[in-house]
């Protein structure tokens, strides 16, 4: 999940960043808003917390850019207690504000509740520095794309659906090669792990020895 945060007090603005990379998130840093929409364009960010008053471009500014091309989740992060800040930051779609001085810890839970909301419907995958869109079938790592095949995906997939689950190789080829009539023999399932292994850096892909593989998110 990659978060942007444009926020012009650089101690604020880094602590924040170290707290969200600790909690597992790829994150952005912006020190005003023009940083910021460069940023935007350029990246697939998926959430953005934002400060109302910045140099270049107040955030309500940059609100406005964002939501031109997209509906992501957006916060902002103001020490201005102004009903009219307010109606604005509503007025440009904004998901809500976190007053300053805030807790560390309730931006994390405004950030999972708005994560939970935004994208529920939505078939992904997120571990650590990884995500996979399996209506899409695009991987990233890192931010960046990895080449993966329909069957990598699919295992994946699949092992997801099960998660904490033992999975025995025949399993899971019955599952994903169900509608083929060519099903390969059961040892081609340990090159697939190998390769999503590799591709993804996914230490969650655990070998249960002489049974499968099982997906264990801690």
């Amino acid at each position: 999940m990659r978060i942007l945060i444009a926020e012009d007090e650089k101690n604020i603005r880094e602590g924040l960043a170290e707290f969200l990379i600790d909690c597992g998130y790829q994150i952005y840093q912006a020190e005003d808003g023009q940083q910021g929409l460069e940023i935007f364009k350029k990246e697939k960010i998926d959430l953005a917390l934002l400060d109302i008053k910045m140099p270049h471009m107040t955030g309500i500014e940059l609100l406005k850019e964002i939501r031109k091309t997209s509906d992501i989740p957006v916060l902002f992060l103001t020490a201005y207690n102004d009903e009219d800040y307010k109606l604005q930051a509503f007025s440009a779609l904004v998901d809500g504000y976190i007053e300053k001085p805030f807790s560390l810890r309730l931006v994390k839970v405004r950030i999972e509740a708005l994560i939970k909301k935004h994208y529920k419907n939505k078939d992904l995958f997120q571990y650590k520095n990884v995500e996979v869109d399996f209506e899409s079938y695009k991987a990233f790592l890192d931010g960046k794309e990895v080449d993966m095949n329909a069957k990598e995906f699919e295992i994946l997939h699949f092992l997801l659906e099960n998660k904490d689950r033992v999975l025995t190789r025949d399993q899971i080829l019955d599952n994903v090669w169900k509608d083929s009539d060519d099903i390969p023999y059961d040892r081609v399932i340990d090159v697939y792990i190998k390769e999503l292994r590799k591709k993804l850096k996914l230490d969650c892909i655990v070998t249960i020895r002489n049974v499968g593989y099982k997906l264990e998110l801690k």
